[in-house]
């Protein structure tokens, strides 16, 4: 490989969010921690050099999307996705996060519901419910073969005309649900037959595993004039600290009222050292991107065959992608108290409770696998060695 996907990089006394949050019993003892979606890897070089360049040059002021920013953001959205945005289009807010409480706010009222399909991304719940909006639960169907959309129950909540919202995680976090087009396009014809409009998130666009092919919600002509698309540097390129999303918005009149809702929030700039970053990353970062991908398929298959052969009581959703481990863990006969100790004193494993996905996360356990393939094999290790002490 021409990129370093192995280098351990210590991350100590850097305010890292997913070291500094450890539990006590953890912290500071060297384990790295599965939880917070970045990475363990260092960005691209070509990203790395294009930031210290525009650090020497001294002068941090207000920067914004224009010029080639956005010749770099409209040239990875075609060339990745074939997806054409046009200028007008982009309106850019300090991370996905931050845009999911400003379409909140811009496309619903205090009360209204907001529709989600469960489990998912815990600051849904967060923007929904810290915005005085009200949570409106789809469960995704799980089978034999992974997680569905349960259209009919979908179609019935979507249909209470107090819904005045959707917001779509797509790819999905935390199951690694790659949807089809045809699930999307279903998805924006109940929200068009119902006159509100959808937010795809789509963050972890960019890390779709072999097989699979992600689908532009804003592309599909039944969803164009109805959505909100949310982008990001963040996770395809570990970029997330430098707090910058690309949000697309190809409806004037909702661009009018999310641009208006963003402004008011305070959005407008990009961060200074994020805008060579993007260039950077958008027209010089796809081998890297191609590599990283090559690597997080690997740790999916090692994981994959490590417990299918060496734990056979735990499941792993077979992910299609992200690079977030969904593991079903209720088998262990443990209450959610009792997994979280077991984890943290026995297995000495920091990792991501499900429950913070919603309720149908209750016995599941999120892995993040950004990581070289030996901190994921020591993970495993321990994982079985304390599962075997159960049994004992």
């Amino acid at each position: 490989m021409k990129y370093d996907f192995t280098t351990r990089i210590d991350r100590s006394n850097t305010g890292a969010f997913k070291y500094d949050m450890m539990p006590e019993p953890l912290k500071g003892s060297g384990i790295v921690p599965l939880t917070v979606a970045d990475m363990e890897f260092s960005a691209p070089p070509e990203v790395n050099e294009a930031v210290a360049k525009a650090a020497l040059h001294g002068c941090y002021g207000y920067t914004g999307p224009q010029g080639e920013y956005l010749e770099a953001v409209k040239h990875w959205q075609k060339t990745r996705h074939d997806w054409q945005v046009e200028d007008d289009w982009l309106v850019v807010t300090n991370g996905v996060v931050q845009a999911l409480g400003v379409a909140v706010r811009a496309f619903t009222n205090e009360g209204d519901g907001v529709l989600i399909m469960t489990p998912v991304y815990h600051p849904f719940y967060d923007a929904i419910r810290d915005n005085g909006r009200r949570i409106v639960e789809s469960p995704l169907a799980e089978t034999e073969h992974g997680y569905e959309i349960d259209f009919e129950d979908l179609e019935r909540k979507a249909a209470d005309p107090s819904v005045r919202l959707m917001l779509l995680c797509s790819p999905h976090n935390p199951i690694g649900r790659v949807w089809s087009r045809e699930e999307l396009a279903r998805i924006a014809a109940i929200a068009s037959e119902n006159e509100f409009p959808v937010v795809s998130d789509e963050i972890h666009n960019d890390l779709i595993l072999p097989g699979g092919t992600h689908t532009v919600f804003a592309s599909l002509p039944e969803a164009a004039g109805n959505c909100i698309v949310c982008t990001a540097v963040s996770k395809t390129f570990n970029l997330a600290g430098l707090s910058c999303s690309n949000i697309f918005v190809p409806d004037p009149a909702l661009r009018e009222k999310f641009s208006f809702e963003a402004h008011k929030s305070g959005c407008g700039c990009v961060p200074y050292p994020a805008r060579p970053a993007t260039i950077a990353a958008y027209t010089k970062g796809a081998e890297w991107l191609d590599e990283l991908l090559s690597v997080v398929d690997g740790n999916f298959r090692l994981m994959y065959s490590f417990i299918d052969e060496r734990i056979p009581e735990l499941r792993v959703t077979h992910a299609q992608g992200t690079y977030l481990a969904w593991i079903d863990m209720r088998a262990l006969g443990m209450d959610h108290d009792e997994l979280n100790a077991f984890l943290v004193n026995e297995a000495r494993i920091c990792d991501s409770d499900g429950t913070m996905f919603g309720s149908a996360g209750n016995g599941f356990r999120r892995w993040n696998l950004a990581l070289p393939r030996e901190i994921l094999e020591e993970n495993l290790i321990k994982l079985e060695k304390a599962i075997k002490t159960l049994n004992k």
